[in-house]
């Protein structure tokens, strides 16, 4: 193969990798939003057919035209000449009606096309209009509102106006990053429980804190997990287990109760599990200053309570 085709060949393939990064550059363009607004006139009738009759409030004309005119923008292809083709129905006797129909703006820069709809009432028409616009392409949705007339077509009109009576945008469609939210953190916390006093009995378990944090480490919610096993030698009925916080010279108060309700166990040797939810303060102070809080197991034979001593991670 000659020098002078192998250098032809490695240009062309340059040509074709610029073409082609162009191409994935265009595809790449990031997603946008942009106001829309136009005015415009559509006086120009033909094409007209039209009916009438009689209903119970009035007389009703039907009408189906083609209205010609412009479209002033400051959006290229808003701007140009105008097309409606319109299907209108309107109470001659009330004023009332509807109109509804396409459109096709010839902008000088891709132009727009679609649908529009609108209530018709003393001689003005007021809804909105959807669609598309090209180079670049995008999505039109605006408001619309002008005078009309059926034998007159449209006057006055404006498109997305951007103010509180009405508004337009042009949406792009392309790359758009979504953010993702935080998802929570879990952490799980053990103390273990020995209670007290014995006097030949053992009963031990452990306090579980299954915890969820924020994104910034803040606690949003607990769960609490009670465990107890006992070995007591005799008939016994637990009626509580709770955690409580010591109270220097007052009563000190449950803070987290597990719901036991009455348990009767005729051997007195057995297993007890209890999950609860918290809230997160509570939680947060448990592992902040587990020392000042304690377990109490009540049952039958007497009233037990376990220190908690502090939390270990799991």
């Amino acid at each position: 193969m000659s020098r002078t085709r192998l250098i032809t060949l490695a240009l062309l393939a340059c040509v074709a990798l610029g073409a082609a990064s162009v191409a994935a550059a265009h595809s790449r363009r990031a997603q946008s939003t942009q106001a829309a607004a136009a005015t415009f006139a559509a006086t120009s009738v033909s094409h007209a057919r039209s009916t009438t009759c009689t209903g119970a409030d009035g007389t009703y004309q039907h009408t189906v035209a083609r209205y010609d005119g412009s479209s002033s923008s400051g959006d290229p292809r808003l701007n140009g000449p105008l097309t409606l083709s319109a299907h209108s129905v309107v109470n001659t006797t009330t004023g009332l009606g509807w109109v509804e129909g396409t459109y096709r703006i010839r902008g000088s820069s891709g132009g727009a096309h679609g649908a529009f709809h609108a209530a018709v009432a003393s001689g003005k028409a007021a809804g909105g209009l959807t669609g598309s616009v090209g180079r670049p392409q995008g999505k039109l949705v605006a408001s619309l509102a002008s005078t009309f007339s059926q034998t007159g077509g449209f006057g006055d009109g404006a498109l997305g106006t951007g103010n509180a009576d009405g508004a337009g945008v042009v949406f792009q469609n392309g790359a758009c990053t979504k953010t993702k939210p935080p998802k929570p953190v879990h952490t799980v916390s053990v103390a273990h429980l020995d209670f007290r006093p014995g006097h030949h009995r053992t009963v031990a378990g452990s306090l579980t804190l299954d915890v969820t944090r924020d994104s910034n480490g803040a606690i949003t919610g607990a769960n609490a997990v009670f465990y107890v096993n006992y070995r007591l030698g005799q008939s016994v009925t637990i009626s509580g287990l709770s955690v409580k916080q010591l109270i220097k010279g007052g009563t000190d108060p449950v803070v987290v109760d597990a719901g036991t309700g009455s348990i009767a166990d005729g051997d007195g040797s057995g297993n007890l599990t209890r999950q609860v939810g918290i809230s997160g303060s509570t939680a947060q102070a448990l592992l902040a200053h587990p020392r000042g809080y304690y377990a109490e197991l009540t049952t039958s034979l007497g009233t037990l309570h376990a220190t908690i001593g502090g939390f270990g991670r799991r």
